[in-house]
């Protein structure tokens, strides 16, 4: 064998074992995302939980593996049911794990005496900055006063609007608020509404406008609500009447729906 012939064999040698290391680095990535998709997943309340008349439904697509979007569904004390949909900033692991830390952040504040979103939002955002994560996330949270069925929530910059279903009608809820983890001081309000007998509160991950035609974010809403109202706040019928296929869709997707019983 000439020189160059050896030289050709050698390097397709070497080629050979640098894909073989390649193919194996990216199985070790794959199983490394899939083992905290599954760890994830488990954080996760489970779906159609029921709870002193009150149901949680939810539906969750990753965009990929892991994703930013984040649930929650629990009473924290008598009398009392705290729900948030989070949506991370970004994609993967990085996003992924912050929403671990927000459960665990929330869990923690959520034992105080005096339950407030507004003031969880204002721990929420200082725990991200002093972690110094550059992350941000926007948030829609609620408690429920299941005696009473008053709401309180607060919303952290969180498009679309949540909108509450009652007798054929629908309306956005009010307020406005600051995206979490991007501003030292940041102020988050509390606002309060009756939540209506056999009502439903639907809200949905900013993916969910990605999917949905118009040009421009006031479009997009706009088509959000029609769709609500034509759903009548079920969760299935929703979602044929989300355009193409899940699985196609460029952001992750989460929809959700708090409803009296």
């Amino acid at each position: 064998m000439s020189k160059p012939e050896q030289d050709a064999a050698l390097r397709c040698q070497q080629l050979e074992q640098e894909n073989a290391d390649l193919r194996t680095s990216l199985e070790m990535l794959r199983q490394d995302q899939e083992a905290g998709y599954h760890v994830q997943k488990r954080l996760l309340p489970l779906n159609a939980m029921e709870h002193q008349g009150f149901r949680l439904n939810y539906w969750l697509q990753p965009s990929l593996y892991l994703s930013g979007d984040f649930l929650d569904f629990w009473s924290p004390k008598p009398g009392k049911l705290l729900f948030y949909l989070a949506d991370v900033s970004g994609h993967g692991a990085s996003s992924a794990f912050v929403t671990i830390l927000l459960k665990y952040i929330v869990s923690r504040y959520a034992k105080e005496d005096d339950l407030s979103p507004a003031r969880l939002c204002t721990r929420i955002n200082e725990e991200l900055l002093v972690g110094g994560l550059d992350k941000h996330l926007t948030l829609v949270m609620g408690c429920l006063d299941t005696q009473t069925r008053q709401l309180t929530y607060t919303l952290g910059a969180h498009l679309p609007v949540p909108l509450m279903v009652s007798d054929g009608e629908v309306q956005e809820l009010e307020g406005s608020g600051m995206p979490i983890g991007l501003f030292p001081g940041a102020v988050y309000k509390d606002y309060t509404c009756t939540f209506p007998e056999k009502g439903c509160l639907m809200m949905a991950s900013d993916g969910v406008l990605e999917v949905l035609p118009g040009e421009g974010l006031e479009a997009r809403q706009k088509e959000w609500r029609l769709r609500v109202a034509a759903s009548g706040g079920d969760l299935e019928s929703l979602l044929q009447r989300l355009p193409g296929e899940p699985d196609n869709w460029p952001d992750d997707v989460t929809l959700m729906t708090v409803s009296g019983f």
